[in-house]
């Protein structure tokens, strides 16, 4: 963890449910978050130091929010909520690093919205759960041809209700509640073809979110149920989709997970009570939990907890909104990609050559072990403490040379040795 921020204000809010969702954007270079709360929306710079500092506060036209949520484009930011007489916001971020300025605030296409997304290829906004004064529908469509201006385009309603959605190259993947998750080709958006969904499967729960990967060939997919899996789906073949995996994190039996995010074959999950949750995905038939970051260590009650997640900041810092105790921000190595490599137990890359390297163990399961190591007269250098596949070493402080590794695996003993070269560093 780098930093925190919370109004000390909203701390003792009802039932610990402060703070809602958070996104992230770049501005003129610079990193920003913004996060929900139940009074309205803040704006914070995220510093060089790897600090979280206010720049604005919005009041909503709710002030009891338990739903807000954000997504920005093409210099502005939108935002909606779930409760009361709300309105579609537009914020112009022009005006940063001193404030953003807002420059829309109307009901006529959205009153109340669980959830919007913005296929940023088309300039479609899609408003999930949403109500205006003509009633309720599924999904609304908007263009933001205009992004100051957006105009209606199309209500579809061959769901009862779209929780959330997330949308590619105008392919929305809809999550349905307790109807599933249907996927709908929108490159027509006046005229949308059904492609494929998956209406029942394993641990079947409420159909609440999901991210694809890079590939478009995995869904994975999250059931706001109590004590249910987290889902990762074969969509290659949309008429024919099915579930690859299915697991949890073991340190809460009733965990539930609400949002996620995927990069670069990384799984990064907000959990209620469990937090940062970050999973490797690359072989989706056997995701493995690599690291993890509680955020909310008080009770294990159901629904609190983190909320949100964002990942896509360019310097790779992570944000993660918890209900009770606000904004939090991470900073994360990501392990190499070994997928393909024949590597069973060694240390990755060798040659070391950039004063970072990483030990690998192919594990079936996690494990604690010691790694030590010893240079070639046997004089002990250090040692680890890990449990996972990967291990960082910092190799900075050692002369170049070769070196002798020793792995321990704590709890059955088993030993077993490598060796690996530190190269010159070059000036």
């Amino acid at each position: 963890m780098l930093d925190n921020w919370a109004d000390a204000n909203m701390q003792n809010w009802y039932n610990d449910q402060a703070y809602n969702e958070v996104w992230g954007f770049v501005e003129k270079g610079q990193e920003y978050a913004v996060i929900g709360s139940a009074n309205g929306t803040t704006i914070l710079k995220i510093t060089d130091q790897d600090k979280l500092e206010q720049i604005q506060f919005i009041e909503g036209l709710e002030l009891n929010a338990i739903h807000r949520d954000y997504h920005d484009y093409n210099g502005y930011l939108y935002e909606v909520c779930d409760e009361g007489a709300s309105s579609l916001r537009i914020y112009d971020l022009s005006y940063l690093p001193d404030s953003i300025h807002l420059i829309y605030d109307d009901n006529s296409h959205i009153i109340r919205s669980h959830n919007i997304f913005i296929d940023s290829t088309s300039g479609l906004l899609y408003s999930c759960g949403n109500t205006n004064s003509f009633g309720a529908d599924a999904v609304k469509v908007l263009s933001l041809n205009d992004p100051e201006n957006p105009t209606l385009v199309y209500d579809y309603n061959f769901v009862n209700y779209s929780h959330d959605i997330y949308v590619r190259n105008d392919t929305a993947y809809i999550n349905a509640g307790n109807e599933g998750m249907k996927i709908v080709d929108f490159s027509s958006p006046t005229m949308p073809i059904a492609l494929g969904g998956i209406t029942y499967y394993i641990d079947k729960g409420y159909n609440h979110s999901g991210w694809i990967t890079a590939n478009a060939s995995t869904y994975l997919l999250c059931d706001e149920t109590i004590g249910l899996t987290f889902k990762l789906l074969d969509i290659s073949d949309f008429s024919n989709i099915s579930v690859l995996s299915n697991t949890k994190p073991t340190t809460f039996d009733n965990t539930v997970p609400h949002n996620v995010m995927i990069k670069e074959g990384f799984a990064y999950f907000s959990y209620y009570n469990d937090g940062l949750q970050i999973y490797d995905i690359r072989n989706p038939s056997s995701p493995k939990r690599i690291a993890y970051y509680d955020t909310y260590t008080v009770s294990d009650i159901s629904f609190r907890g983190a909320w949100g997640i964002y990942i896509y900041l360019p310097s790779g810092r992570l944000l993660v909104s918890d209900r009770k105790h606000g904004l939090f921000l991470f900073d994360y190595d990501v392990p190499p990609n070994l997928n393909n490599a024949s590597l069973e137990m060694g240390i990755y890359p060798n040659p070391v050559s950039n004063g970072t390297a990483y030990f690998y163990f192919k594990q079936r399961k996690n494990t604690s072990f010691t790694l030590s190591i010893f240079d070639l007269t046997g004089k002990f250098i250090e040692s680890y403490q890990g449990e996972d596949d990967y291990l960082k070493i910092s190799s900075s402080k050692y002369a170049a040379g070769m070196y002798v590794f020793k792995y321990e695996n704590t709890i059955t003993k088993k030993k077993q040795t490598g060796k690996f070269i530190v190269a010159p560093i070059n000036h």
